[in-house]
């Protein structure tokens, strides 16, 4: 019996996963919504694989529960299956198929018709750019070959909700832009897609809504815009004049508005919030009235990675 149906994609109520002491996901509540490319953010041991593998049935919940796809999770694991597809880091199909055979496999799988599975590959293969190698054994690939591969078996059945769980790692550059763009095309079908990555510019590019989690807990959610407003961060204004005296960076406070001015001897940090109009002529002005020139100045916006640090304390990376 389906339940839960509405706009949620997931919906976690409590979610919860003990490994004997260990508490590795704490009470997780969060809600995905239908047709949401929906990152997950995370030092290693943060919880994020651990949820990601009660979502998709690989784990048996502790304590709460979730809804996936309108189903119950607890109860309900096999209909959760039949509408979701996983993408994992590493290649777990069978490299000495092809393509088609592989998709083949994953279609008895499913128990899938065979004339679907058969119209169902060709076009899989063809969304994923792989047809024109379609008859060519997958150990022969490339990585990123290898990861759209994986891309069309979880696809195969016609998921609603895809799960891919750092589909870019190890991957060269050009493959990983494919990747992205792939996962992109396959969101604005209208495909809910929950992303996990180490890569936090992807995370930015990529993501509609972010979870950041640490210590089995969801410690932040937002679009990237609302997270790169926790904290205050604003803009960064670096100002290269020289060596100056050290109550000019009071006055360079005032003049941008700034929450907070740091100096190094040549070089003035300042943190806007929000940048005032005409502040940078403002400050050029005024070093050139105190008889210094203003060398180099750059202006940035924050950044995940700086939000993240902030909140988690560490860096993340694999």
């Amino acid at each position: 019996m389906e339940t839960g149906k509405g706009q949620l994609a997931i919906k976690c109520m409590g979610l919860t996963r003990r490994f004997g002491n260990f508490t590795a996901v704490d009470g997780l509540t969060l809600n995905v919504k239908k047709g949401e490319l929906f990152g997950f953010l995370g030092p290693n041991g943060a919880g994020k694989t651990t949820t990601i593998s009660m979502l998709t049935t690989l784990l048996a919940p502790s304590a709460g529960n979730a809804i996936v796809a309108g189903f119950n999770l607890k109860e309900e694991g096999a209909l959760v299956r039949s509408r979701i597809g996983v993408v994992p880091q590493q290649f777990s199909l069978f490299e000495e198929l092809t393509p088609i055979e592989n998709l083949w496999y994953i279609g008895e799988l499913y128990e899938m018709d065979r004339e679907v599975v058969r119209k169902r590959t060709e076009e899989i293969l063809k969304i994923v750019t792989l047809y024109d190698k379609k008859d060519v054994p997958a150990g022969t690939f490339s990585g990123g070959m290898k990861q759209r591969l994986s891309v069309a078996a979880g696809l195969l059945h016609s998921p609603e909700i895809i799960f891919m769980d750092e589909p870019t790692t190890g991957l060269d550059p050009q493959s990983r832009i494919a990747l992205r763009e792939l996962t992109l095309t396959l969101n604005q079908t209208g495909m809910t897609v929950i992303y996990t990555t180490h890569d936090m510019a992807e995370a930015d590019v990529l993501c509609e809504r972010i979870g950041i989690m640490d210590h089995g807990k969801l410690i932040a959610l937002g679009t990237p815009k609302e997270l790169k407003a926790l904290k205050g961060y604003g803009h960064k204004i670096v100002l290269e004049i020289g060596r100056h005296p050290p109550h000019l960076v009071d006055e360079l406070k005032r003049i941008a508005g700034a929450n907070s001015a740091t100096s190094d001897g040549h070089h003035v940090e300042l943190r806007v919030q929000k940048m005032r109009e005409g502040a940078v002529q403002k400050i050029v002005e005024f070093l050139a009235s105190h008889g210094l020139t203003l060398i180099d100045i750059d202006v940035s916006e924050p950044t995940l990675e700086e939000v993240f640090i902030s909140l988690t304390k560490k860096e993340l990376r694999d």
